[in-house]
């Protein structure tokens, strides 16, 4: 898994550096370039397969306490380019965060994906019983059924842009967007996981109907086996 980190991380450099993306109609290229976007995909494999159990210095006070910096310097340089009041920052910090390259995953917004990583394994135990509570179950199986929330997601997105654009632009608009969407987003989730249970069911079902060998178990052939 480490020669496969360190590939998907050379890629995304590369794809940087080089401009790589593939072509679409008629923007040019892809909005989410995939070359750079499959690092992301790669972290949170490499997390799943045991990567993070093995990084100790996901523990240190340290790497803590830049994580949380990091995280509240985002959010006030995002509200003052948001609300057009970055007069008080350096015009320097403005420049390593603006223009938001959200098509070739900007470095920013990895590292701001891992502080927020660090910070949720920091203060959240694995074991935490408050995971198998109601209130955060949909939270959970969205989780499980991540690559069908995502899919879904590309699709309500479109459909969101095109009821604000043609409706309203209001905040209470936008708000009712997207709480529609999460709880559609959760729905196809929670249809997915019940699906699946249903089709294991039916298979052990039809696996515990089967004769476990049925040319042994009729009379004719076991005593033409044994004879």
């Amino acid at each position: 898994m480490g020669a496969t980190s360190a590939a998907s991380a050379t890629l995304y450099f590369l794809a940087r550096h080089f401009g790589w993306n593939f072509s679409a109609y008629p923007t040019g290229g892809w909005y989410f370039n995939p070359f750079a976007w499959q690092l992301l995909f790669t972290m949170g494999a490499w997390a799943a397969l045991g990567g993070a159990s093995r990084t100790q210095w996901v523990r240190s006070q340290v790497v803590l306490a830049a994580s949380i910096a990091f995280v509240i310097l985002a959010l006030v340089v995002t509200l003052a380019v948001r609300f057009d009041a970055g007069a008080p920052l350096p015009a320097g910090l403005l420049q390593v965060f603006v223009p938001n390259d959200k098509t070739n995953l900007a470095p920013y917004r990895v590292a701001h994906f891992l502080a927020l990583a660090v910070i949720v394994v920091r203060i959240i135990p694995k074991d935490w019983k408050g995971l198998n509570s109601r209130v955060l179950r949909p939270l959970v199986i969205c989780g499980q059924r991540s690559l069908e929330v995502f899919c879904v997601g590309i699709f309500l997105s479109f459909v969101a842009h095109f009821f604000l654009e043609i409706y309203s632009e209001r905040l209470t608009a936008q708000i009712g967007v997207s709480v529609g969407g999460l709880m559609l987003m959760t729905a196809v989730a929670c249809y997915r996981t019940w699906s699946r249970k249903l089709d294991a069911s039916a298979g052990s079902a039809r696996r515990a109907a089967a004769p476990a060998n049925p040319r042994i178990d009729h009379p004719h052939i076991q005593k033409e086996t044994f004879r």
